[in-house]
């Protein structure tokens, strides 16, 4: 096929997605064999409609939120589509306009209709825990939605311990051993800048709450966790000016901006009573997603993947009108080692072919020694403009393996699957979503995560899923 530019051949998968589809995959349809033991759901999220009217909004972060689920099991597949329905997506729906104070655009008005925090749009991150099936959005709480229907029950305060105003990462863990999903949100406070820590056992239930102060309100996506620690990296991302957000002279995205100046520090939370150990500080760096993270002599280990400062301008600039534009954020694996004892710091590059994004590894082992990454990126084929490739990282040996997804076609966030619950690290499957930009239309890829090679199975879809940030795996 020929593009009129190669660079921008992905833009039409920021699309609106279809609504509430339910649908099963013939087996006959299906290229390749689905394994027999490969049995769960497989989910992704992300903004699914970027638009209102014919005017896209003001930022691939303040796009309406919408979850697939594909379920496997028994070598056919069942795919479901829903947006969740917040009050932003059901009241701009009903009037066709923007209503709502978002991320990259101010609701219509002037300052007393941004009197409030940006709209929740329950868009980033995804996971099946205690029971719920949580949508997360870090600016506010999570949505829980039903696990067979995907239908919304609503906004989830577990038993109000969750409070109005707290907001809630994206990027919680779960602790392999003790089953506790641990969290954090940036908070104002009274006293100053903030962050909340929460923990929510097994059953789904908020066990506990925290806090620890910190120098300032940042942007703050992603955290590790070790056996024994929560690891919170605050880069110097942070308002410029705070009254001209207030006033609703800014919108949040114009005003916050990388500032090295201010300098950036490394909080280490006991997981036993959420109590700050240690702080490190660090040359700053500008990064959104850590890989894993563990405890060894001593030592914190942490991967992260890493931009410049020039990436980082790049892609800040680039997500403001990514709908038209080519070349996502993308950044390098580094990782910290953080001494405990002597409070040493040390830096090192880990294996890179790909500039890449969407760092992912087997999440039996987070918190423990691992040894393979798996991430999206972009390759040199004849439609680089967005993410197109996998990557998988062998932290040992230092060999880096390389899946090209093919002219037109882009990938997302690569989610490891065991092969069976006590296999082998990388004996298993590696999922994505793949967007076709010839057909428009989506497909499930299934992979040997150890070879990366041809896929072992391709589960087409009659709908496209818009490019979004991440995905979760549940069990059957």
């Amino acid at each position: 096929m020929t593009w009129e530019d190669p660079l921008t051949a992905h833009c039409s998968g920021f699309r609106t997605m279809q609504d509430n589809l339910s649908y099963s995959i013939a087996a006959q349809d299906i290229c390749g064999t689905i394994p027999e033991n490969l049995k769960g759901r497989f989910f992704r999220i992300g903004p699914a409609r970027n638009e209102l009217a014919g005017k896209p909004f003001g930022h691939w972060f303040d796009g309406d939120g919408a979850v697939s689920s594909f379920r496997i099991e028994d070598g056919q597949v069942h795919y479901r589509s829903s947006f969740v329905k917040t009050p932003k997506y059901l009241d701009e729906t009903a009037a066709q306009r923007v209503l709502y104070r978002s991320f990259g655009h101010n609701a219509p008005g002037g300052f007393f209709k941004n009197l409030h925090m940006p709209a929740n749009c329950a868009n980033t991150s995804i996971v099946y825990h205690g029971g719920k099936l949580l949508s997360l959005f870090e600016g506010g709480r999570p949505w829980r939605l039903d696990l067979e229907t995907l239908d919304t029950i609503g906004e989830e305060d577990f038993d109000e311990l969750l409070r109005p105003r707290d907001t809630y990462s994206a990027h919680g863990k779960v602790h392999p051993r003790t089953g506790d999903y641990i969290n954090f949100g940036m908070a104002a406070g009274i006293t100053g800048p903030q962050m909340n820590l929460f923990r929510v056992s097994p059953s789904g239930c908020m066990v506990k709450r925290g806090k620890i102060k910190v120098d300032r309100m940042a942007f703050c996506h992603d955290n590790a966790m070790t056996e024994n620690y929560l690891v919170v990296m605050v880069m110097p991302v942070s308002f410029k000016s705070p009254l001209n957000v207030i006033l609703a002279r800014d919108t949040i995205d114009q005003n916050m901006d990388y500032q090295p100046e201010l300098g950036m520090k490394v909080y280490v939370v006991s997981l036993d009573d959420f109590s700050l150990i240690r702080t490190f500080e660090v040359d700053p760096f500008a990064f959104a997603h850590c890989s894993n993270c563990w405890e060894e002599n001593g030592e914190l280990f942490v991967d992260v993947l890493q931009l410049d400062e020039e990436q980082g301008e790049q892609g800040k600039a680039q997500f403001r009108d990514i709908f038209h534009q080519p070349f996502p954020a993308c950044g390098k694996m580094q990782r910290y080692r953080f001494n405990m004892i002597t409070g040493a710091v040390q830096a090192e590059a880990l294996p890179n072919e790909l500039p890449c994004e969407f760092p992912q590894w087997d999440w039996r082992r987070t918190g423990s020694k691992s040894r393979i990454i798996y991430t999206a990126g972009i390759c040199q084929n004849e439609t680089p403009g967005f993410y197109n490739a996998l990557q998988r990282i062998d932290l040992e040996s230092g060999d880096v393996k390389v899946f090209d997804s093919g002219s037109g076609r882009y990938v997302s966030e690569p989610i490891f699957v065991p092969r069976t619950p006590d296999a082998p690290e990388s004996q298993g499957y590696l999922l994505t979503a793949v967007y076709d930009a010839r057909t428009e239309l989506s497909e499930l890829l299934i992979l040997d995560a150890d070879t990366l090679s041809e896929p072992i199975a391709t589960v087409p879809l009659k709908n496209h899923i818009p490019h979004g940030f991440h995905g979760g795996w549940t069990n059957l």
